[in-house]
């Protein structure tokens, strides 16, 4: 097997990833495919097993700039998904019912042999860029009309 066929395995590959990694505290089954991973920081990632391609999908929330910060935060955002072939995937986008920006990421474990170390690793990569860009939202509500300088970690591939 190279891929994860089912959300069974894909079951499988999160529960060896959450046991290779200390940072994950616990996995929560939502529903069929579809998981809550509760990491030591504080943060959620939400894990979907999709297909065509098969992949697994990773959502987390970043926060909701307020009205005055939308366009400068929006702008960082665009920027940040210029770079989406340098950055493996991951791009920001707008929840569909509010304000708040998500970050997600498609993660594609095809090497059955180290897949779980892989997952591991995108969802710290994952949960490090969140906790960035969380920090990037709160400074750019708090500036006085000046954008906060984008840290170049959220620009760049680890």
């Amino acid at each position: 097997m190279t891929e994860l066929r089912t959300p069974e395995d894909a079951a499988a590959c999160l529960v060896a990833a959450a046991e290779h990694s200390e940072a994950v505290e616990a996995v929560v089954e939502l529903r069929e495919a579809t998981w809550l991973v509760h990491l030591e920081t504080g943060g959620e990632c939400v894990v979907e097993w999709a297909q065509h391609p098969t992949r697994l999908v990773l959502t987390t929330a970043l926060g909701e700039p307020s009205e005055a910060a939308r366009p400068k935060v929006h702008s960082a955002a665009l920027t940040f998904n210029l770079l989406w072939g340098e950055l493996g995937s991951m791009r920001l986008a707008k929840d569909d019912e509010d304000e708040t920006l998500m970050l997600i990421n498609d993660v594609f474990l095809e090497d059955e042999s180290n897949r779980h170390i892989v997952l591991a690793n995108e969802l710290l990569r994952l949960e490090g860029l969140r906790l960035l860009w969380t920090m990037y939202i709160e400074g750019a509500d708090s500036s006085n009309g000046e954008a906060p300088k984008v840290p170049s970690a959220m620009l760049t591939r680890a």
